[in-house]
């Protein structure tokens, strides 16, 4: 440059114009070809690191968020590379709590007990739970994208949803679906990104009316059942203070029913606390491998008198190779005895009560299965799933009855449940009934 304006301002050219534009000329043309020289160069040293960077925010957006380059220089594209680096790892970090905490909303929706749908505004469910589609019959793939009617099917939940949507304020309403189905429905709005949503949340509360269905026919039945022998003890108390303490023979009869009627108020209280004992656990089992037989010949034996007194015949049918059941006997001996004197109760002579045992598989697994079948009166189809609820009596065993509690198959089925066996009843009314029950053989 120096060597250029001393060009310039050569004395030869101080006066010739001409001269002087060639100068000109000259140095521009200099200048321009030393500018995209340097130009060139310094593009040339920024492409390396703009192309890798520009590779590297490709792979970013393709999901490869552990790309990173190692910056190489000091200068403005190291400086660069560093930065993007550091925003990368930030990314990375954003990325990952998200992740975490989308795993762990997943986790909470996948594994909660309650129903959960998400609407828009228009009624299009968005999000469902495992839970949800159980209780609506539906999958998560046939829910989302559907309205809100189309997944539900149930009018109550639908002018919910509507009611919701009409006041803007959370509504909760109980709503029973069939006869096997009871809910208790929440639907709140909610507001994300400034677009309306709806959040429903469906809790199956059909166990707990159950409960509470039992708990009222247990109290209603319990007090049906102690009426009788108080009103009976009543009436007898009443008689003999009008005089029929005057008539010895008149009052040792009156007494002598106060005396059945203490005893069936006695053995009901004995076995109400029996079966609470059982229930709570606090009655725990003594297991042992016993033999089947061992199990069935002495209640046999004890109500074989009764049996003969009724005119009805017991008859017992043991394979001689039965193998072992891991069973408290006391408590398996309660069961049978239950289940036989119910069958002389409601088996009119002449009949047979037949006592059998034998070795069956039932859900892969090979079991003693007794069974004790009578020739009476049979049950009603109607009552045969309710037969082992306490104090459940069907009309024609209320009109049959001989002082039972109708508690014992209820213990009945705890102490077979208690064992990890199964008890259950088929019947055909004027035929008489089968009653079943399974122990594991002991290995």
């Amino acid at each position: 440059m120096a060597g250029l304006a001393l060009f310039i301002s050569r004395p030869a050219c101080v006066n010739n114009p001409a001269c002087i534009g060639q100068s000109v000329a000259l140095a521009a043309a200099l200048l321009f070809a030393l500018t995209v020289g340097f130009t060139l160069l310094t593009v040339e040293r920024l492409a390396g690191p703009m192309q890798a960077l520009a590779q590297m925010a490709r792979r970013v957006t393709q999901g490869e968020l552990a790309a990173s380059l190692l910056p190489q220089r000091r200068d403005e594209a190291g400086q660069a590379i560093q930065a993007v680096n550091q925003m990368v790892e930030q990314l990375r970090e954003q990325i990952g709590d998200l992740y975490a905490e989308h795993e762990q909303l997943s986790t909470v929706m996948t594994h909660m007990a309650d129903g959960v749908l998400i609407t828009d505004d228009l009624g299009y469910v968005n999000l469902i739970n495992p839970a949800a589609a159980r209780l609506l019959k539906t999958t998560e793939m046939g829910a989302l994208g559907r309205s809100f009617a189309e997944v539900v099917r149930h009018y109550q939940l639908i002018e919910l949803w509507q009611r919701c949507n009409d006041e803007n304020q959370e509504q909760v309403e109980a709503v029973e679906i069939g006869r096997e189905l009871f809910l208790q429905a929440y639907v709140s709005p909610f507001q994300e990104r400034g677009a309306r949503g709806y959040l429903v949340i469906l809790q199956d509360l059909t166990q707990v009316r159950r409960l509470q269905t039992v708990r009222r026919d247990f109290i209603s039945n319990l007090s049906h059942e102690l009426r009788t022998p108080l009103a009976s003890l009543r009436a007898i108390v009443e008689t003999i203070q009008d005089g029929a303490l005057d008539d010895p023979p008149a009052a040792q009869r009156f007494l002598a029913r106060a005396e059945r009627e203490v005893d069936t108020l006695t053995q009901m209280v004995e076995e109400l606390l029996e079966l609470s004992r059982i229930e709570s656990g606090q009655a725990p089992l003594r297991l042992a491998p016993t033999a089947v037989p061992n199990l069935i010949l002495l209640p046999i034996e004890r109500l074989r008198p009764q049996a003969d007194r009724a005119g009805v015949e017991l008859i017992l049918d043991l394979p001689a190779d039965l193998p072992r059941v891991l069973a408290d006997a006391d408590r398996v001996q309660q069961v049978v005895t239950n289940l036989v004197h119910n069958a002389i109760k409601f088996t009119p002579p002449p009949a047979k009560i037949t006592v059998h045992a034998a070795v069956e598989t039932q859900n892969g697994a090979r079991a003693v299965v007794i069974s004790v079948k009578d020739t009476g009166v049979g049950i009603p189809a109607r009552d045969l799933p309710r037969i082992f609820e306490r104090f459940y009596k069907s009309d024609r065993a209320r009109t049959r009855s001989q002082g039972g509690t109708g508690l014992g198959l209820a213990i009945a089925r705890h102490i077979v449940e208690a064992h990890n066996g199964r008890i259950w009843a088929t019947s055909k009314e004027g035929k008489g009934s089968v009653f079943y029950f399974t122990l594991p053989i002991s290995l």
